[in-house]
């Protein structure tokens, strides 16, 4: 496995390195202190495994780091936030990053986060961090297709209908069915009920 982490931070880097080294084995694996370092080795090196921590695009900002990201088409990519970010998910949403984790997550659930990412799992998990959202493999609850799970969790994150449609790139007409299908199996009959039910399903 060929490993990029971008950590500014020492220790955590540190840290993130040692814990993947106790989940795969690694061919070789480079680390960046910043952004500037962070594109050269995408400029020299092909990865397999990207871990980009929030601290590296604080300065130039993400879109910078996606142009690069682009280069490794073929690497599996996770972001490391300290809380969430909008950008973020938008870009777990469509398919551009496979994963998306949290500093304060313990070890063990990090671990977990790292395998099923390398396995080929998409998760983005809950800031929470009680479950895991999205994955691939994951059975939504109350009957709400993979779909609706994804329409209903921006739906309670303030997108637009018109915004969740470009996001999942499907029309808004769809995301209006999904919307009134949510309601009529969660039966929904206010505003507020989405929230309550988001905090049900842990996705708030």
């Amino acid at each position: 496995m060929r490993i990029l982490v971008g950590m500014s931070h020492e220790l955590k880097r540190y840290g993130c390195i040692q814990l993947l080294k106790d989940v795969t084995s690694i061919e070789y694996m480079v680390s960046a202190a910043n952004t500037e370092d962070f594109i050269d080795s995408l400029q020299k090196y092909t990865f397999d495994f990207i871990v980009i921590d929030s601290s590296l695009y604080e300065e130039t900002g993400i879109q910078a780091i996606v142009l690069q990201l682009e280069k490794q088409p073929d690497a599996k990519c996770v972001f490391l936030l300290k809380e969430p970010l909008q950008l973020v998910n938008d870009l777990f949403f469509s398919k551009v990053i496979d994963g998306i984790g949290y500093e304060k997550a313990d070890l063990g659930e990090l671990m977990r986060f790292f395998q099923q990412v390398l396995e080929g799992e998409r998760i983005s998990l809950n800031w929470n961090q009680k479950v895991r959202v999205f994955s691939e493999d994951w059975k939504p609850s109350n009957e709400l297709t993979k779909r609706e799970e994804e329409v209903f969790y921006m739906k309670i994150r303030g997108f637009t209908v018109k915004e969740a449609a470009e996001v999942l790139k499907i029309s808004e007409k769809t995301v209006e069915n999904h919307r009134r299908n949510i309601r009529k199996k969660l039966n929904i009959k206010k505003n507020s009920e989405w929230v309550q039910w988001g905090k049900k399903l842990e996705m708030i």
